[in-house]
């Protein structure tokens, strides 16, 4: 713990949440508004200043786009802010845990709950596409699954964001996240590459059993027109209803206590 730590003569920081996409993530109280927010460092080496000033300006981009959203699927941004010469973004704290993590802990997930997650996730991409917002770097360590039953999706626009200032982040992506292979060939975040690190994380996270295992494959088509929309992987899986009768309300919720000791 640094409980004296403080960036921008604002936040707090009261101990560590692990790694985000581009940095360590802090788990931090609000000195104005008293809330407890998470906070992550940006470090994007190799910037010059104007392309430094770019990716603050693309990144204050995208968090608007979260924000006109909406979505409880999207950590809400609500600060972008430089401290010590280091960019950080604060974003909403939803307590819980990464599906990295839950995963290399419990196994993977039973083939309804795996399900249940897919369609959770697919909603989310979904309406963010519709806004055209991509998240960029789709993986399982972005899932983060609330205790309070929330699914939702972290650094959401930091790749794009990262990238479209010439900082490569897909070339940091860890063991588990896989990038579709035009984004390893340095193309491009675009809606269809989420797509394809959706599959790659739905079979991180145990889809083996169908109607998910064909799912995952065709949003792994080699090529990025052929894989399947969001809309279109809901349908491929039955827009209503779950594997175990009903997806309305929250998922995790059912998944969390069928799983919880």
């Amino acid at each position: 713990m640094i409980p004296s730590r403080l960036i921008g003569g604002r936040y707090v920081v009261l101990d560590g949440l692990g790694r985000g996409l581009l940095g360590q993530v802090w788990r931090a109280e609000d000195r104005l508004t008293g809330r407890l927010l998470a906070v992550q460092e940006l470090h994007v080496p190799g910037m010059t200043p104007a392309e430094h000033a770019q990716f603050r300006e693309r990144l204050l981009r995208e968090a608007r786009r979260i924000g006109a959203l909406a979505d409880p699927g999207l950590l809400a941004v609500h600060d972008v802010l430089s401290d010590c010469g280091i960019d950080h973004v604060v974003t909403e704290l939803v307590v819980g845990t990464r599906l990295s993590e839950h995963v290399a802990s419990g196994g993977p997930l039973a083939a309804h709950d795996a399900a249940d997650l897919a369609r959770a996730l697919l909603r989310t991409l979904r309406a963010a596409h519709q806004r055209q917002l991509v998240h960029g770097a789709v993986r399982p360590g972005a899932v983060v699954l609330g205790d309070d039953g929330r699914i939702a999706l972290a650094d959401v626009g930091l790749a794009r964001a990262a990238e479209e200032a010439g900082v490569p982040v897909h070339e940091q992506l860890g063991p588990h996240d896989v990038v579709a292979p035009e984004r390893a060939a340095g193309g491009p975040a675009t809606a269809a590459a989420d797509m394809w690190g959706l599959g790659a994380t739905l079979a991180y996270a145990g889809a083996t059993e169908e109607p998910l295992s064909s799912l995952v494959a065709a949003l792994r088509t080699e090529d990025p027109a052929a894989r399947p929309t969001a809309d279109e992987a809901l349908a491929m899986l039955g827009r209503n209803g779950s594997s175990r009768g009903g997806t309305s309300g929250r998922p995790w919720r059912r998944i969390w206590e069928r799983l919880r000791p």
